[in-house]
């Protein structure tokens, strides 16, 4: 009896014709990858391009960079060279790639050294890989070079090697999404003997470089970086080729979750996943998880946790922010619904120190994982990893102001008990005392409880306890009696503003989901673009406390301001930015990567190819939004667009509705019809 033929995986299937969908029109990307300086990216590059011109292909050189080098300044001779654009800053004139100036020539093949280039401040885009995007999607191909240390889930085993801290990365995205990727290989002894006789870098540079990085065991390890990760792309692009053939794939697929948090193991983590994940062909998911009592985090752990979380979907994660009853617990659970096979999780920091009110996450995740294998990711050395605060208040940070209110208060009610004194003793102060640490957390946060119960028991041994008027104590009981008015004191003071602190994640988390339902429903009741219009800017202030504009599409192809609230800054390049954002679909200005040093953010409204329209936010003083800002945007503009996007389709149709207000000549903008 003959098998039936295996018939192709339907998802696989799928899969394949969105993303052929979503790039035909699109230019092809291809990486010429190296694992150090001087192997000859350039070089290969360049060779590559005058063969192209030898085809009669149009080959335009965007940005090369030579370095000195003859014999790649040589190879520049006969082929076009975009002029470059000279750049302001601080006191210096950059030389930078004129991406508007591609775009305008719009060559077959443009040539763009150094995937990984950081911009000069002020240009469109903070990244060289993002302006190589903008020309990919006008359907211009590129010929681009990388080093594997510029690869983001490398960058810990790169300084790891070689001691040295690479700044300027790429995301794996952009290497996994490049069409064609050739491998430019040389022997590392090689590679030394051309940089010893100055065929890569001056020579009293070479000497440097030498002693410090072109060791000959950091390049044995970048090399074997740069293959492994060469055949990790080649396993996966091989796997897909399988699945959409009916043939079986190599591997089985997996689900790796990945911890992410406000401490600096959690980056570290990110990277070990995506390497775990990309060995087992495995689908990342970075969860982060909030619980009951979590302390609100302060301005550089907040920041850390948007870097953190900015990597995570730079390497191609999918992110997740759940709610647990603990940390392990959240995890735990979220692993389970995905059917993980692997945890991975940063290493806690400073393991012996004592931590009264921590979770132990680590533990609780060995113990409860069951079948989930937990990896425990490391983290960079301990003396050279700056501490700190993983909350929004230290426990001591009570300023001057506070700190004598707290203590006239406590000695005040001192004074009131030393003169009822034959009615009153230090147990009744005991508990007076407590009702202060209550009322000073409650009101101005654990630090000032803190300092409240000190100052109390202070007091109460001062005017109280026999001797009187002296820090001595007679009775050892009452050094007991102390000690415990001490503890419960804290553990008081922490437990008030932890509750604290969960009342107002709660009255949060009840505020956003009353705006959402509050939008649906002026939404539903919308008649009009001019209702959609107000109900989003209604939306948008009320959750940033920013000025805001909705800018909406009149059947002449024109835009006008159909609603706004508030003071929103940027003049004419406010309006240049927000016109851009419109005609290219992109989020833009503050926040995004488009335009990142604006003083506004756009978020376009477009559904299936339609240009509807743009919100504008704008924060005074300017501010990039917070990630829990852009999810209820996002969520607001979806709506918002769903509900334009069905009146203009019964606008067409033809069925009864009100006509758009006329645009005016003072608020009218050209736009793409």
């Amino acid at each position: 009896m003959t098998q039936p033929p295996e018939r192709p995986d339907p998802d696989a299937l799928l899969a394949l014709i969105t993303r052929e969908t979503s790039t035909s029109g699109r230019g092809r990307l291809k990486i010429f990858f190296g694992f150090s300086p001087g192997v000859g990216k350039t070089y290969a590059m360049l060779e590559s391009a005058r063969r192209l011109v030898g085809q009669g292909v149009d080959v335009v050189v965007g940005l090369v960079e030579t370095h000195g080098r003859e014999e790649t300044a040589r190879l520049l001779d006969g082929l076009e060279v975009l002029p470059r654009i000279d750049v302001s800053y601080r006191g210096h004139v950059l030389h930078e790639f004129d991406r508007d100036g591609a775009l305008a020539r719009r060559p077959a093949v443009l040539l763009v050294d150094e995937l990984a280039h950081e911009n000069a401040p002020g240009l469109r885009h903070p990244k060289c890989w993002q302006d190589i995007e903008d020309i990919l999607a006008a359907g211009i191909d590129v010929h681009t070079t990388l080093n594997v240390q510029h690869v983001a889930s490398l960058v810990d085993i790169v300084e790891q090697a070689t001691g040295v801290r690479v700044r300027e990365t790429v995301p794996d995205t952009v290497l996994d999404s490049a069409d064609d990727i050739e491998l430019i290989d040389l022997p590392p002894d090689e590679l030394i003997r051309r940089l010893q006789e100055g065929k890569i870098y001056l020579p009293e540079v070479a000497r440097t470089a030498v002693e410090r990085f072109f060791k000959r065991t950091n390049l044995l390890h970048l090399r074997e970086l740069a293959l492994l990760r060469l055949a990790r792309r080649v396993g996966a692009d091989a796997d897909e080729t399988r699945r959409g053939a009916a043939a079986r794939p190599a591997g089985i697929t997996e689900r790796v979750v990945v911890g992410v948090g406000r401490g600096v193991g959690s980056t570290r983590a990110v990277r070990d996943a995506a390497r775990i994940a990309a060995g087992l062909r495995a689908e990342v998911v970075a969860v982060n998880v909030r619980t009951p009592f979590e302390r609100p985090p302060s301005a550089e752990a907040g920041r850390r946790l948007e870097e953190t979380l900015r990597l995570a979907e730079g390497i191609g994660a999918r992110v997740e922010r759940v709610a647990g009853r603990s940390v392990a617990a959240g995890l735990l659970e979220e692993a389970r619904r995905l059917d993980a096979t692997r945890i991975v999780v940063g290493r806690p920091g400073r393991l012996r120190r004592w931590r009264p009110f921590g979770e132990r996450i680590l533990d609780r995740l060995v113990a409860d994982a069951g079948p989930i294998d937990v990896v425990v990711a490391g983290v960079p050395d301990p003396i050279a990893t700056p501490r700190s605060p993983s909350v929004g208040h230290g426990p001591f940070n009570v300023g001057i102001g506070i700190a004598t209110l707290v203590v006239l208060a406590v000695g005040g009610m001192l004074a009131v008990g030393r003169w009822l004194r034959p009615w009153v003793d230090d147990l009744d102060m005991a508990v007076l005392s407590l009702l202060l640490v209550v009322a000073a957390s409650l009101r101005f946060g654990r630090g000032a409880g803190i300092l409240a119960v000190a100052v109390a028991a202070l007091g109460i041994d001062l005017l109280f306890i026999h001797p009187e008027f002296h820090f001595a104590v007679a009775d050892t009981k009452k050094i007991l009696s102390l000690a415990i008015l001490l503890s419960v004191g804290v553990i008081v003071a922490e437990l008030i503003v932890r509750m604290r602190d969960q009342r107002e994640m709660a009255y949060s988390a009840e505020r956003r989901v009353g705006r959402l339902l509050e939008l649906s429903r002026r939404l539903a009741a919308a008649g009009t673009a001019d209702e959609v219009a107000t109900a989003l800017s209604w939306m948008a202030a009320d959750v940033t406390g920013a000025g805001v504009e909705v800018v909406t599409t009149v059947p002449t192809g024109l835009l006008r301001v159909a609603s706004h609230e508030g003071h929103l800054p940027g003049g004419s390049q406010g309006a240049g930015i927000m016109l851009w954002s419109h005609t290219f679909g992109q989020p833009a200005g503050r926040g995004t990567s488009t335009f990142p040093g604006a003083v506004i953010s756009c978020f376009p409204l477009r559904q299936a190819g339609m240009a509807l329209g743009v919100l504008v936010v704008g924060f005074d003083p300017p501010r990039d939004p917070t990630r829990d800002e852009l999810e209820l945007l996002a969520s607001a503009v979806r709506q918002a667009t769903d509900r334009l996007a069905r009146l203009a389709s019964a606008q067409v149709a033809g069925e009864p509705l009100p006509p758009l207000a006329a645009a005016s000549n003072d608020s009218a903008i050209q736009g793409p019809r």
